[in-house]
């Protein structure tokens, strides 16, 4: 069953991510601007999916005892993680930081988009060296 609500909710959250994504393009319009280079979507989308973690994790907190676990796979785990991962790193650094792990949340920060990052070059090279 928590395998199903999280299809859903993944499935949700793309087609929410894809319709998110269509208004910015329609809002946002800056013809050949520098502005226009700038991934207006996928910051838009990255920064509502983390309000909307926040908002849900605040939820969870407060009614714990009486969370039931399947709304919050289905939440989390599913609309969000298809909605967009990044919340997901907001939590996680939210968590650390607020149990007053602050060097661990600014080590998780720098090294999750460094590493991040140097692994999509290195995938994208090492696979551009090995198939071209």
């Amino acid at each position: 069953m928590n395998i199903l609500l999280i299809a859903i909710g993944g499935a949700l959250g793309s087609v929410a991510r894809y319709l998110s994504s269509e208004m910015v393009i329609q809002l946002i319009k800056f013809n050949d601007s520098a502005l226009a280079k700038f991934p207006w979507t996928t910051f838009f989308v990255n920064v509502v999916g983390s309000l909307i973690a926040g908002i849900l994790y605040f939820f969870v907190i407060k009614n714990f005892d009486n969370f039931d676990p399947r709304l919050k796979n289905f939440l989390f785990v599913g609309f969000l993680g298809g909605f967009t991962t990044f919340s997901a790193f907001s939590l996680d650094f939210f968590r650390l930081a607020t149990a007053v792990q602050y060097s661990q949340a600014l080590l998780y920060a720098l090294a999750s988009v460094t590493i991040s990052i140097l692994a999509l070059f290195f995938g994208f090279y090492s696979t551009k060296l090995i198939f071209s």
